[in-house]
């Protein structure tokens, strides 16, 4: 299982729904706007909100990119567990939770003109969090490749050299097709070695 983060405490229906608009409204402008300019009250305007309620959420801008930062997080997480566990013949697994780690990012960050400006700000207030992801993420992988029979020291080098050569490709990518295409290559290409 990989990591996923857990929120403290439960929120009714209502608070869950209003933290979600803010969280998706807080989404849009920070790759719209990027992270230095986007503002609480941006976001609260843009959530239909007053700054009252966001606060009664977030106690400032950076909880806010935390949040949604873990909420990506989770996606990706949900989203390369769901493929490694998926019915399709091996090695299509692998490439499918690459593939799905890094087309949550194209999509929802790379193609922002402040991607950089984002990135920084992941570095700055969530590394931890993503880094324990990719961990989880190289254990997954790991499990697959032994499932399959790999030796498991063979297993971990497959899966570093799967998960490097998957970042290089995707901060190469033009789009997701390209993404898709060459992960796919990348994946036949070790695991037949």
């Amino acid at each position: 299982m990989l990591i996923r983060s857990v929120m403290q405490g439960a929120l009714s229906p209502v608070r869950a729904a209003r933290r979600e608009r803010l969280l998706d409204a807080a989404e849009t402008l920070f790759v719209w706007q990027g992270f230095r300019a986007t503002s609480i009250e941006g976001i609260a305007e843009a959530a239909g909100m007053s700054k009252v309620t966001l606060y009664g959420y977030f106690r400032d801008k950076e909880a806010v990119f935390i949040a949604v930062a873990e909420r990506i997080a989770d996606t990706m997480a949900s989203a390369v567990e769901a493929a490694l566990e998926g019915e399709t013949p091996f090695p299509a697994p692998l490439a499918a939770a690459l593939i799905a780690k890094h087309r949550i990012v194209l999509d929802r960050v790379q193609r922002s003109a402040f991607a950089s400006e984002l990135f920084e700000a992941k570095a700055a207030h969530v590394t931890r969090r993503f880094k324990a992801l990719d961990e989880a993420i190289l254990r997954g992988l790991a499990q697959a490749l032994v499932r399959e029979g790999t030796p498991h020291a063979d297993a971990e080098e497959s899966a570093q050299l799967l998960f490097c050569a998957a970042n290089g490709i995707a901060n190469r990518a033009a789009d997701a097709d390209v993404l898709a295409a060459r992960i796919e290559r990348l994946v036949h290409a070790v695991v037949a070695t």
